[in-house]
C-alpha cells in the first residue's frame, strides 16, 4: 500500500473550487481507496513565507495536507495527474502498512 501526501495552501483553487476539493473528486472518481483534507495552524515551505492564522496576522492562506492511501499503481497514476495541477506546493509518497480497522 502506497501513501501520497500533497501540501498546498488554503487559497490554490482549480476550475472555480478549493484544490484540495478538487483533488478529493479526482480521487472519488477514480476509485481511490481513501483521502482525507487536513488544515494546518501554522507552516511553511520552500519560499520560507510562514502562513498562520492569529490575531496579528492577516494569512488567509493556511497550510492544507491531503493524505491518499491506495495501490502503488493508483497513487503513481494519480501523483501524474495532480503533477499537472496549478500550484505552488510539494507531492510525497511513501510505502505504508495498513490495518483495515471495523467497529465490532
Amino acid at each position: 500500500m502506497r501513501k501520497l501526501k500533497v501540501f498546498l495552501g488554503e487559497k490554490d483553487t482549480c476550475k472555480g473550487y478549493p484544490m484540495y476539493e478538487y483533488i478529493l473528486k479526482i480521487c472519488s472518481k477514480t476509485g481511490i481507496a481513501g483521502a482525507t483534507v487536513y488544515k494546518g495552524i501554522m507552516g511553511y515551505g520552500k519560499k520560507r513565507h510562514i502562513h498562520r492564522n492569529d490575531f496579528f496576522s492577516l494569512s488567509g492562506d493556511l497550510p492544507i495536507i491531503i493524505e491518499i492511501y491506495d495501490t502503488k499503481e493508483k497513487i503513481e497514476k494519480l501523483r501524474e495527474e495532480i503533477n499537472k495541477l496549478p500550484f505552488d506546493g510539494l507531492i510525497a509518497t511513501q510505502e505504508v502498512d495498513v490495518i483495515y480497522k471495523e467497529k465490532k
